[in-house]
């Protein structure tokens, strides 16, 4: 796996596979991403965000980059009337738009 500690490349990795940078909080801690587009992002601790819905980002969040999308996604959650959804998806419009969709349940 290759490894980093420099904040900003994750996001430039994200900006490679077609995903909006803002997907991620910006308390990146370090992160590592496989050949096979395996990665696991550790944070400098659990974190809210308020998009559409408030978006939980756990202390550990991995998955599988795809060109324009995240699978399997582990460490992310999503609030919907008062009810936490784990995110297993996430996918972008290609060519890319102001839409992101998200799979959870």
């Amino acid at each position: 796996m290759a490894s980093s500690s420099n904040i900003s490349t994750v996001y430039n990795i994200l900006q490679e596979y077609n995903l909006p940078p803002g997907i991620l909080p910006d308390n990146v801690k370090s992160f590592s991403i496989a050949s096979n587009g395996y990665f696991v992002i550790d944070l400098y601790g659990e974190c809210y965000v308020d998009f559409e819905y408030v978006v939980y980002y756990a202390p550990r969040v991995s998955g599988f980059l795809g060109y324009g999308s995240i699978s399997n996604l582990e460490g992310v959650q999503i609030r919907s009337y008062l009810i936490w959804y784990g995110v297993n998806y996430i996918k972008v419009d290609l060519p890319y738009s102001d839409f992101v969709y998200i799979q959870f349940g």
